[in-house]
């Protein structure tokens, strides 16, 4: 007999605790972040494989054909944060690189490497972003004709700062520190036009064989939040985006169309999850559920294709990737972030309220719109869905059309 949510499935804690932030880190956190937990937290998606496969074989010096330059693309939401925070957190702790890498790569005896993280956010930058990079590297000095007036390092120069052990290069969400150059002068242009240049030859350093173990990241340099803002933001941005394609290896973190969406929710919010066998047998009850519902003509869906997806979807519903499918339509909606964020909702709900007893898989139908909480998640995917929910759906005085056929 199948058993229930609660009885299989056990939550972790913070999904229960509002207080407790629980989606991204930023990558300036890289130092403070603990490998155990965030790599308990966090599925290793087909992306994130391939992309701590050939970073470390760049770093280890296995092969002078591995890329040394990876652009991580996805929109808004899609794991190129977490994709990071993992290489990052892999090159700095060689212990935690067998547990995690073992099944897919075997790791090499290099130890720490060296790893300079930047975020885009940090927009006060005295000395440029090469200036950032050669004062985490402790090596300053090596730039110091690059300061005052600020002049982008050309190809050599680079390579002369890089040069030695493996250096792993993560940059992140650069789109608003190239909205925060434009605004500076310098001499006769602008800090955004050097940093396309400083970059640009960062690359071309990097993919010149000059620098066989050392290893750039960046994420997707196409932001919808600033396509609408300076043409010049634009043009250096995709000026970067083509020097980066020319060289760089294109890797998405997650395949969403995939049963990765339901993976990256299992490891994220839940703690304990039961063997096979206890899946196949909520599986075969819904099928079972489904072919008599077929016998008197009640639904055309075939049981077995259920029965399938419910093996690799559970504990959730197939139904949810559909209900992420339309609302990846909306240009707010952050992607495997923003289900996260939702699906914890949902979770911390059924359980604390003792749904979970009586349920076997969780639906799209157990998103309470009645919620504060999850209604503000909806706000930010798409405003204009909060009053069809009024109109349609549940209002708190009770007049929603669904309220008043259910009061009849």
């Amino acid at each position: 007999m199948a058993k229930t949510l609660a009885e299989l499935c056990i939550p972790r804690e913070w999904v229960f605790d509002p207080n407790v932030r629980d989606t991204v880190h930023d990558i300036d956190e890289l130092d403070q972040l603990d490998p155990e937990r965030f790599f308990a937290e966090n599925y290793v998606t087909e992306g994130m494989r391939q992309l701590l496969s050939e970073a470390f074989k760049r770093l280890e010096g296995r092969t002078e054909n591995a890329s040394g330059i990876f652009l991580l693309s996805q929109s808004m939401g899609g794991g190129k944060t977490h994709n990071l925070l993992a290489l990052g957190l892999l090159a700095k702790y060689p212990k935690w690189r067998e547990p995690v890498m073992g099944s897919f790569y075997r790791p090499g005896p290099l130890g720490s490497v060296r790893v300079v993280a930047f975020s885009g956010r940090k927009t006060n930058t005295p000395y440029g972003i090469w200036g950032e990079i050669a004062e985490r590297l402790n090596r300053r000095e090596v730039l110091r004709d690059f300061y005052s007036p600020l002049r982008a390092p050309g190809v050599e120069n680079w390579v002369e700062l890089l040069r030695g052990d493996p250096v792993l290069l993560l940059l992140d969400e650069l789109p608003p520190y190239f909205q925060a150059a434009r605004a500076i002068q310098v001499g006769q242009t602008t800090l955004d036009h050097l940093t396309t240049v400083a970059l640009a030859n960062l690359l071309v350093a990097v993919a010149s064989g000059k620098l066989p173990n050392v290893c750039v990241v960046l994420t997707d340099l196409r932001a919808q939040a600033y396509e609408a803002g300076s043409t010049a933001i634009s043009e250096a941005l995709r000026n970067l985006e083509l020097e980066a394609n020319r060289t760089a290896t294109r890797i998405d973190p997650v395949r969403l169309n995939t049963a990765e969406l339901y993976a990256i929710l299992r490891q994220r919010l839940f703690k304990a999850l039961p063997a096979d066998a206890e899946i196949t047998e909520v599986a075969d009850a819904y099928a079972q559920a489904l072919e008599q519902a077929r016998v008197l003509d009640l639904t055309a869906f075939p049981p077995q294709a259920v029965r399938s997806e419910i093996l690799s979807s559970y504990p959730f519903h197939p139904g949810i990737r559909d209900l992420f499918a339309r609302f990846r339509e909306n240009p707010g909606f952050q992607q495997t972030r923003a289900l996260i964020r939702i699906m914890r909702i949902v979770v911390a709900q059924l359980w604390s309220a003792g749904a979970a007893r009586y349920k076997f898989l969780i639906g799209a139908h157990d998103v309470d719109l009645s919620r504060s909480d999850m209604i503000s998640e909806i706000r930010q995917i798409n405003a204009a869905l909060e009053n069809a929910i009024a109109h349609d759906i549940v209002d708190e005085r009770g007049g929603a059309v669904a309220q008043q056929i259910d009061a009849e």
